[in-house]
């Protein structure tokens, strides 16, 4: 029994031997081949060559300088065409600070527009004078009140003369305008003068330059300018038909002088002359 227990134990000691000796072989481990990592390809692409893009530049609307190559004996002449209607009116010219202008009727947002430009160069042009460039719309309360309405109302209007104004006429008999006058007298310490402020009633029929044409012309007429010229064409204060929108070169100059400080409402044709001429004023009412 004693040798049994004994090959037993030894038995046992060898089995722990060889487990010991396999645990601790120095058995190489199989080793892995590493993967490669891809190395990024590099692809150059030639751009193709394309147009240049302008970026249009924004363009900012400023009034246009007309053409002022008049002499001063043109100027002084065109100013007494325009802004008197005979050698015994007395100049009744509105005092243009401060004069503020109304829209009213069945006008358009391209009037309001058409409009605001006008006052805009008006202000740039003849710098003596000032107006406010934004119209009172839909209101009554303008020295000046451009009033948009049907022809057949303009028609009735005219069948009230002459208590209702001047009536424009176009070369086909149409009515264009008519101006409803207000006077009111006015003075300073050496003149009085009839004050005139009032309303132009604008046929709402008419389109395009013939509409600016009448708006303008009207405007002008209560801004002091109630004469014609036979002699320039293509000023708006043309004695013939025409449908110049704005004021030209000389008109512009006319304009300014109406406004200059020299020129004073009720003064007569022959005062005005004197100033142009630098000879004394007659003062004398």
């Amino acid at each position: 029994m004693k040798h049994i227990h004994g090959v037993f134990l030894l038995s046992v000691l060898l089995i722990g031997l060889l487990f010991m000796a396999g645990c601790t072989s120095s058995t190489p481990e199989s080793s892995s081949t590493p993967v490669a990592t891809p190395t990024p390809q590099v692809v150059i692409t030639m751009a193709t060559p394309t147009a240049a893009v302008t970026i249009p530049t924004q363009v900012i609307a400023t009034p246009t300088i007309p053409s002022m190559n008049y002499s001063a004996d043109q100027v002084d002449s065109h100013f007494m065409d325009i802004a008197f209607t005979s050698k015994s009116q007395t100049l009744g010219q509105l005092s243009a600070t401060g004069n503020k202008v109304a829209i009213i009727g069945v006008y358009s947002n391209d009037d309001v527009n058409t409009l605001s430009s006008f006052l805009q160069e008006f202000n740039t042009l003849s710098p003596a004078a000032q107006l406010p460039t934004t119209p009172i719309q839909s209101g009554t309360s303008g020295d000046i009140t451009l009033n948009f309405l049907p022809e057949s109302t303009l028609n009735n209007l005219a069948q009230q003369q002459p208590t209702v104004g001047q009536v424009n006429k176009e070369s086909n008999g149409e009515i264009a305008s008519i101006y409803e006058t207000a006077t009111s007298l006015g003075g300073n310490a050496t003149y009085e003068y009839t004050k005139r402020s009032g309303t132009v009633v604008i046929n709402n029929n008419l389109n395009g330059d013939e509409r600016t044409h009448y708006m303008i012309l009207g405007l002008l007429y209560y801004l002091g300018f109630v004469g014609q010229t036979t002699t320039y064409k293509d000023s708006i204060f043309y004695a013939g038909q025409n449908n110049i929108t704005m004021p030209n070169g000389i008109d512009w100059q006319a304009i300014d002088l109406m406004y200059a400080g020299n020129i004073m409402p009720g003064m007569t044709y022959n005062n005005v002359n004197n100033v142009l001429h630098g000879l004394p004023v007659n003062t004398g009412f």
